[in-house]
């Protein structure tokens, strides 16, 4: 109830004590009529209202789980913009922080014993069948070590590989979600799938190891457009060690104990997650406590993991747009979340899909069951590191998912549409997804 709904309706009940009052002809009948109006009806409607708002607030944060703020963003920042006191975001890591340094006899070694060095990660700002292409294709390019001991110019042969150290952050962020007991959500991490890695893989012969590197250059042709440099994979999650309050308390099983954790300096708005997987049975936030219950009944320091949440401040400025995975919920949504109920209209789909709010990318368009996918697939999934055991996808009817472009960052548009691919699938298993952009 509204509270323009709940001024209404104590207007009306007044409304309708004042026709009662009027039509009462003895006063000593009216008087008596208003103070048994003033002195219960009034007072106990009051009371109900009161106790219904505290009902329904009640219910709305016992449906809420996303109270905590267990939403991942993730995006890119140039190393030269990077802020390392920034309120919300972090590197996924910190060694992309310091310039890279090279030593000749390092490359060798590697080259010689593993086929190949890596120099350093770019971004490919191009999107996701184009980079399937170049994966495909494997090109070679020619990249140049300038050295000063002796000086001279040493022609090498490089070539971009996948880089999947990140996506490795985000898979050990799902087992913390799972340990933790939190409902896990696919973070939108487009950006962790155009990251890769500019490796050599073949060196002149004259090469000893003894040489001084003074500058690595390389020449990626056709593809320079697309190759960002020193860019800096960031997300609102951030490692710390923290230590217990006082002595752990022994629970009333008489296995496990209780330990707390003050959040006082962290930030009560965050969400928090334990690492520590030793017989943990449960973890809560109450107010300034983060409170563990697990079966280690000795004072100890906890690795936590602190999902920062924070509202984008006016001067943030972002050449990479931040991209989340929170979305706009209504209180029935909660509901039928709570209860596991699964949506089952197209209607309840596309609603489930505008609430990321990501329509100026990719807008959903409809949907079809069909037997097999289009012959070119269009999205990839966002949660490969959970283990389908016991589906066959094969065998599966496939729910193709259509899209239309939308105005911003063409470039990423078939990756957010992978995100929301992801989404659908992990709520339809049922079924496998597939996205196609009109």
């Amino acid at each position: 109830m509204g509270r323009l709904d709940e001024e209404n309706e104590a207007e009306a009940i007044k409304k309708m004590i004042h026709r009662e009052i009027q039509s009462i002809s003895s006063m000593e009948e009216r008087v008596a009529f208003k103070e048994l109006m003033e002195g219960v009806f009034l007072s106990l409607h009051e009371t109900n209202r009161q106790m219904y708002a505290a009902l329904k607030q009640r219910i709305e944060e016992e449906l809420d789980y996303g109270k905590n703020h267990y939403h991942i963003r993730t995006g890119v920042i140039e190393r030269e913009y990077f802020d390392a006191s920034h309120y919300l975001l972090s590197p996924m890591d910190e060694r992309d922080l310091h310039q890279k340094t090279y030593d000749m006899k390092e490359i060798l070694q590697a080259v010689t014993q593993e086929g190949e060095f890596c120099l350093m990660k770019v971004m490919l700002c191009c999107d996701f069948l184009e980079i399937q292409r170049l994966w495909e294709r494997q090109p070679v390019f020619e990249g140049i070590i300038e050295t000063k001991q002796p000086e001279r110019e040493w022609r090498i042969q490089v070539r971009l590989r996948e880089n999947k150290d990140y996506l490795q952050k985000i898979e050990y962020l799902y087992f913390l979600f799972v340990r933790n007991r939190i409902p896990w959500r696919t973070v939108n991490a487009a950006y962790l799938y155009k990251i890769a890695d500019v490796s050599v893989t073949g060196l002149p012969k004259e090469i000893t190891g003894n040489e001084k590197i003074k500058q690595v250059s390389i020449q990626f042709g056709e593809y320079s457009r697309i190759v960002k440099k020193d860019m800096i994979p960031v997300w609102n999650v951030q490692k710390l060690m923290l230590d217990g309050i006082g002595f752990p308390i022994p629970c009333m099983d008489h296995v496990n104990y209780e330990h707390s954790i003050s959040l006082r300096d962290y930030g009560t708005d965050n969400a928090y997650l334990v690492e520590d997987d030793r017989k943990v049975q449960s973890v809560s936030q109450i107010g300034e406590k983060l409170r563990i219950v697990c079966g280690f009944g000795e004072a100890k320091k906890w690795n936590v993991y602190r999902i920062r949440s924070s509202q984008e401040r006016k001067i943030d400025r972002y050449t990479y747009p931040v991209l989340g995975n929170e979305r706009a919920e209504s209180f029935a949504e909660k509901y039928e979340r709570k209860w596991n109920q699964t949506i089952r209209t197209k209607t309840e789909l596309e609603h489930f899909l505008k609430g990321f709010g990501l329509e100026d990318y990719v807008r959903y368009q409809d949907c079809r069951v069909e037997d097999r996918f289009p012959d070119q697939k269009q999205t990839y999934s966002m949660n490969s590191f959970i283990a389908e055991e016991i589906r066959n996808r094969e065998a599966q009817k496939k729910m193709i998912l259509f899209f239309r472009p939308g105005s911003k960052e063409k470039w990423l548009q078939r990756d957010i549409l992978s995100f929301l691919v992801s989404e659908t699938q992990r709520i339809y298993p049922e079924y496998d997804c597939g996205g196609v952009l009109l």
